[in-house]
């Protein structure tokens, strides 16, 4: 056990350098090459594994795709370490989702060109939490930190 009776990190880092990586960044469809390499860099920091880094770089470029298309064209991304996942959170000052509860839970038809992004989140994330109302949406998404 760590000296503050929580587990260490499974990658041998201190938590203080965990909390460090976090990242909180504004982007627009301008930014999103920025955004996903500042995303890949601060998962590997927050202790993040190859295939959990391609989830989180998955994860979050679908959420920030979603928040520029339908989400009033920006948003704001936040990726964090809380115990043994790393969460992104992503905000957006959309209308909102209509049933977000519904949204993303069976992939759509062949046929339709959108709509694959949240299904594809919720195959690659171990929770998700959806906020929605007329003034904007929250989506976070969480990686539980396993062992190789």
């Amino acid at each position: 056990m760590a000296s503050d009776d929580q587990p260490a990190p499974v990658d041998g880092r201190s938590r203080r350098s965990a909390a460090e990586a976090r990242l909180e960044q504004a982007f627009d469809e301008g930014t999103l090459y920025r955004l996903r390499s500042a995303v890949a860099a601060h998962a590997a920091a927050l202790g993040a594994g190859a295939r959990q880094s391609d989830d989180l770089l998955v994860i979050a470029g679908e959420l920030a795709s979603n928040a520029i298309r339908w989400g009033g064209g920006a948003g704001q991304l936040r990726l964090w370490r809380d115990g043994q996942a790393i969460l992104c959170r992503v905000t957006d000052s959309g209308p909102g989702l209509a049933d977000p509860d519904g949204q993303g839970r069976q992939p759509p038809p062949v046929s339709v060109p959108n709509g694959r992004g949240l299904w594809i989140i919720r195959q690659l994330a171990d929770r998700l939490d959806i906020r929605t109302g007329s003034a904007g949406t929250t989506i976070t998404a969480a990686i539980e930190l396993r062992s190789p």
